[in-house]
């Protein structure tokens, strides 16, 4: 989305919480942090950038990691998600930067659950945070695996532990899971690589393809496409604050 269509949205309809990557670089993790204030903002390290095809050294990711420290630092940071990049250098070398970060920034992160991981560690990490997420649920999560999450999340919900879904879009269903907060990049994916438009309808976000009844062009406008789109988000966003 084009900066000029992305501040005419925020004129419009402003979110009440966004989550960022600190993949997309510092410029766009600032201007999310100011649009919503450091209680309602995300930051996520971009690990799933590097767990689906962009390469990096164990050395690269060092460095990485030490400006993802300095970034947390200096903005002071509230709620941040670790480095879960376990299925490229394991969960041992992700334990010893989480343990890193946290000992550099004085905070605790936000750490990731993977299904490599094991419903123990699970009940490790609620035992040990009283903020978590479960990752892989846009690409290596199956339906048959929507039982055992939800146990999970009743797990964590029964010590008071809140549960992030990372990519949780499924707007159908997500009343049927206890998640704390959720994120989706969709309405921007959905524009950009399929011309897909979506709407907010009775509690949930439809999508269809772009075609001649809608009354602007957008498959050749993208990011008036996404700017459409992330609109119709907010009023889901809004609409499930409301939802008890």
């Amino acid at each position: 989305m084009s900066s000029k269509d992305r501040e005419e949205t925020f004129k419009k309809q402003k979110p009440l919480f966004v989550l960022e990557t600190f993949f997309n670089g510092e410029k766009l993790c600032d201007r999310a942090l100011n649009l919503v204030g450091n209680n309602n903002f995300l930051l996520d390290s971009g690990a799933f950038s590097y767990m689906n095809g962009k390469e990096i050294t164990k050395q690269e990711l060092d460095v990485f990691v030490d400006k993802y420290i300095s970034y947390i630092k200096s903005r002071d940071i509230k709620y941040y998600m670790e480095m879960d990049v376990d299925v490229i250098f394991g969960i041992k070398q992700v334990e010893k930067w989480r343990h890193k970060i946290e000992i550099s920034t004085g905070k605790k992160c936000i750490p990731v659950w993977h299904l490599n991981r094991g419903i123990e560690y699970w009940k490790k990490m609620c035992n040990e945070y009283n903020y978590v997420a479960i990752g892989g649920l846009v690409t290596g999560m199956k339906k048959q695996n929507y039982p055992l999450i939800k146990k999970m999340i009743n797990y964590a919900n029964s010590k008071g532990v809140k549960v992030h879904g990372l990519g949780f879009t499924k707007t159908k269903i997500l009343r049927e899971f206890k998640f704390y907060s959720v994120d989706s990049s969709s309405w921007s994916l959905s524009a950009v690589r399929g011309n897909q438009i979506h709407h907010f309808k009775d509690g949930v976000i439809e999508q269809r393809q772009i075609d001649k009844k809608d009354k602007i062009n957008y498959k050749t406008n993208g990011s008036l496409l996404a700017s459409h789109n992330m609109k119709e988000w907010i009023k889901y966003q809004i609409y499930m604050i409301g939802v008890k």
